[in-house]
Parts: C-alpha cells; structure tokens; sequence
C-alpha cells in the first residue's frame, strides 16, 4: 500500500470517541440536528419518493431502513435514498476552502451502517468525525481545480466512517479506502451548466459505494495497493499533495458551515446582503441590482446564460439572478420558491433581468477565510443603496446557535410530524452520544408517515 492511504487507514483506526477534543460530539450532533432537518423538509419531494420507492428493490442482511417511513432496505439504498432526502433542498451543511463539498452526504450512510450493526451513538460519532476528516482533507487536497466531483471524496469519507463501525484493521481499512478511491473518481460536470437530478444524488452515490468498499473488505477483498501515489493514481491525476488527517488544533467537521437559506453555499451571503437592502428601496423603481462576489462564487451562480433562465429546481438553487431577485421580491427564500410555476414567473424575470453578477478581485483574495458578497441597488431617481456581507448567517465565524438550528428543524420537521414528535426526535439527536444502540434515534426518524 501507497505511504499516504497507509496514513489515512491508520487515522481511521485509530481515532476513537474518547480522543475527541471538547465539544466535537456536540458539533457532530449539530450537524446531524441539520442533516435530518433538511431530510424531513425533502421528504415528499417528488424525486426523494422515487428513490423511496426504488429501495424496494433491495433487500439487505442486516438491513437499515428508510427514514421517514421504517420500510426495510439494504445500507447501501439506505444510504442513497436517506442521503438524497438531505441534500435534495441544498440546505444541508458545507465545507469551503481549496475544493468545497457537502459531507452531511455521508451521514445517512453512516447511520444506516451503525443501525444495522446496532452499533453505539458514541462510534457513530467517531466514525462520522473520521469521515469528515478525510472528505474535507481531501476537498483542499485533490479538489481545488474542479477535475473531480466532490462525490470522489465522500466515497473515501464513508468508507473510512464505515469502516471504524465495522471495526476493521489497518489493512483491511486501507482495502476499504482503496476500494472505494479507485472506482470512485466522479466527474465535476455534474455541478455544471443545466443541472439535472444527479446534482442532489451524487453525493449520497459517493457515500453508498464507500459503505459497498468496506462492506467488501471487511470479507477479505483487497483493492489496488496504490491508488493515491502509483502510476495512474490519484497523484497522476491531480498533482501530487499532502494529506495529514487529525493534524489540526480540532476534527475539520466543526469548521464546516450551516446553511441559513435553502441555496448552494456560494450564494449564503448574497441572500444576507439582498435581505438587509430590501427596504431601502421600491422594487419598482430599482433599475440596477449589481452582485459583485468572490471568482467561486461566479463561476457556480452566475457565470453563464442558464443561470438568468433557470429551468430545473437543480439550476435555480445555483443561480444568482434568480435566488437574489426572489429573496427581494418575498423577503425571504424558501424552498417554495423552487417550485415549477414560480420557475416561469413573469416578474421575477423582469427582475432577474436587472440582475448583474461579476467577479471582484478584491473579494476573491478574501475567500475562503472571508465568503463575502456585496449587493448594490440602483434605484430610478439616482440613488445607490449598497450592502457588503463578509459571512453568512450559519458560516464557522457566524454561526447559528442550538436555539436558531432548533427553529430550523421545527420548520423543516412538519412534514414529517406534530411539536410533540419534533422535540422527541430533536431529544434524540441531542442525546445520541449516550445511546447504546443507534437504532433508538433511527426509531425515532422512521414513525410511518
């Protein structure tokens, strides 16, 4: 085995709940808070019920169920079709820096593993913090020149989260990691141009095959024994880099974002800045909305023609001119702005065509410690209202606190129930750590609907 899969195996060995620093389990369970929150608001999505139905499909032994409903399953479609429920409303959390991503894709699967294996909520902790780490490691590492989906890396996250709740050794850990890199390497296109619904089911994809390689290696199945540092290897691929997980002052995961709004993360503080100029002038008479941001942001919101013509949910939720004019229009964004009839509505492409998205040099430079956007309204009588926002609401340095996360999941949860079944799931999530079987919190996520 290559020197730094070596590494990333011993990592995942090796860390366990008791070496967490303080207040990471806490922060874990912020993100599953989160995470089921956003799977509750998707739950009657009409693809989230397609891939419901589809697990029918599977059988598994041991099987973990579908959230929302109990029915039965493999891990594997468990973790694919609880994992699309999250990120379908691209609400779910983010990791910014060199390469960005979303790692709450690999929760489901990690829940769906330790439910079947009835394993502690202490190890699914552990192995929810170890999968972080490494998707986020290598999301600065290998991702920063867009060749691969972010996907790749939570097929290698979930494989090593998998792979601690199956108590795998070294060298099985490192065939688990193996396994899952080498058929793994997805493809960036997905987030471009006109997006279709694989944008939403990537990611949970990536996640699904990590559980299939360890699942594999825990019965002795070897992968390549140099898939990062050999010829035709990830290094081969996307130059050569460092990678030392569990180096840092604290696990990665609790430097990763919440979302505030339902939008692609690049797009947070542009719907903070439209919201704090709302009022400043009549819609009617704005004739100017310039958005300037960071070259990120541009490229994913605002850099070519579908973004001002938005035909699908999946495109609307990554443009600029059209979440920026909805949010000026209602005085908020909300998932209900995605819908179908509101993708065609007359004055929101009045709107929408006043939009302006550029790039700025000066916020560029400032990225990713900064993730700011600055919002300038031009108003027929000649005035000029302009809002800079440095962080969005939810980022690491301006974070949502448990009450505002708690209102999040209230808002979210009533598809899937009453207050009385949202604090008992909330209580749950809370309190996963003194669980001695994750099955209890997943009893509490799959009451029938």
């Amino acid at each position: 085995m290559d020197a730094t899969l070596l590494h990333l195996a011993h990592y995942a060995v090796d860390t366990d709940f008791d070496q967490l620093p303080p207040g990471a389990a806490h922060e874990c369970e912020r993100r599953l808070v989160d995470s089921v929150a956003c799977a509750a608001g998707a739950f009657r999505e009409p693809l989230c019920e397609t891939l419901r139905a589809f697990t029918r499909h599977y059988a598994g032994v041991p099987p973990a169920r579908v959230w929302g409903t109990g029915a039965a399953t493999s891990m594997e479609m468990a973790a694919f079709a609880n994992g699309t429920m999250v990120r379908f409303l691209d609400y779910s959390d983010t990791w910014l820096g060199r390469g960005a991503g979303h790692p709450s894709d690999m929760i489901p699967a990690l829940v769906a593993v330790a439910e079947a294996h009835r394993a502690s909520g202490r190890a699914l902790v552990a192995a929810i913090v170890v999968a972080y780490e490494l998707y986020c490691g290598l999301c600065e590492a290998a991702g920063a020149e867009r060749r691969l989906d972010q996907a790749t890396f939570a097929a290698v996250g979930a494989a090593a989260g998998t792979g601690r709740l199956l108590s795998l050794d070294e060298a099985r850990m490192a065939n688990a990691l193996a396994l899952a890199l080498a058929p793994n390497l997805h493809l960036y296109n997905v987030r471009t141009g006109t997006l279709s619904d694989w944008k939403g089911c990537a990611g949970p994809n990536g996640a699904r095959n990590g559980v299939f390689a360890a699942l594999l290696a825990c019965e002795g199945v070897t992968g390549p024994t140099a898939p990062i540092e050999g010829k035709g290897g990830l290094f081969d691929l996307v130059g050569e880099f460092e990678l030392r997980p569990g180096a840092g002052t604290r696990p990665l995961l609790m430097d990763t974002h919440l979302k505030l709004h339902p939008v692609c993360y690049h797009g947070q503080s542009a719907i903070d800045a439209a919201l704090a100029l709302r009022s400043a002038v009549p819609l009617e008479q704005v004739v100017d909305i310039h958005v300037e941001t960071y070259e990120a942001a541009y490229r994913a919101m605002g850099s070519d023609s579908s973004k001002w013509a938005p035909a699908t949910r999946e495109t609307a939720d990554h443009s600029l001119p059209y979440t920026v004019a909805m949010a000026l229009r209602e005085g908020r964004l909300s998932s209900a702005a995605y819908g179908k009839d509101r993708l065609n509505d007359a004055l929101t492409k009045h709107l929408m065509d006043k939009v302006r998205v550029t790039a700025s040099d000066e916020l560029t430079r400032g990225y990713p410690g900064k993730v700011q956007t600055r919002v300038t309204l031009s108003s027929a009588d000649g005035s000029v209202h302009s809002h800079l926002q440095e962080w969005p609401k939810g980022h690491a340095a301006q974070p949502l606190c448990d009450n505002e996360l708690e209102q999040k999941f209230t808002s979210l949860h009533e598809a899937w129930g009453d207050a009385v079944a949202t604090r008992r799931t909330l209580e749950a999530i809370w309190s996963v750590d003194q669980l001695a079987d994750v099955t209890r919190l997943v009893d509490a996520l799959c009451l029938n609907r």
